[in-house]
């Protein structure tokens, strides 16, 4: 079977490169295109801000502004990583997208893949346990039931340690 659009999603980790190597791989040349995607989680510390600073009275309005300063800035630095991490890409010749979101990755995936036409999605599995899992979500558990296209879950690590 051949691809002609992938979705990357990537996480800040070693394995990243790994799948994007994999995605070119399975990408048609003629006229297949990847995405490289990454989802920065929505923070519950603004949300936690904004009860504190109703106590203290801070002022709200600077408050919001320097949230959304470093915000922005999170998202310059992801968008710079993942054009760095699209070159391999550009150089086989697959025309390759980026795009960084800020919310709930599993949601954020699917929701981009279905926009973007993929059919397929391609995201790494670390097995980090059950109790971490319960406790931090899985992305790749939403994606593989949400996704409306198919889904390579590629091994990123060997295991629990």
């Amino acid at each position: 079977m051949t691809y002609k659009r992938i979705l990357v999603a990537v996480d800040s980790n070693e394995a990243s490169s790994l799948l994007v190597e994999k995605a070119i791989e399975l990408v048609s040349q003629e006229g297949g295109a990847m995405a490289l995607f990454h989802c920065l989680q929505q923070s519950t510390a603004a949300g936690l801000e904004e009860r504190v600073g109703a106590f203290t009275e801070m002022d709200q309005a600077e408050a919001h502004r320097k949230r959304l300063g470093q915000k922005e800035k999170r998202v310059a630095h992801c968008q710079a990583w993942l054009e760095g991490l699209s070159d391999p890409a550009k150089q086989a010749g697959v025309a390759t997208r980026t795009h960084v979101a800020v919310g709930k990755p599993g949601e954020d995936i699917v929701a981009y893949a279905r926009d973007w036409g993929a059919d397929l999605i391609v995201l790494g599995r670390t097995n980090r346990g059950t109790l971490a899992d319960l406790l931090l979500g899985k992305a790749s558990n939403h994606v593989v039931h949400h996704a409306t296209c198919s889904v390579l879950l590629v091994q990123t690590s060997a295991g629990k340690e």
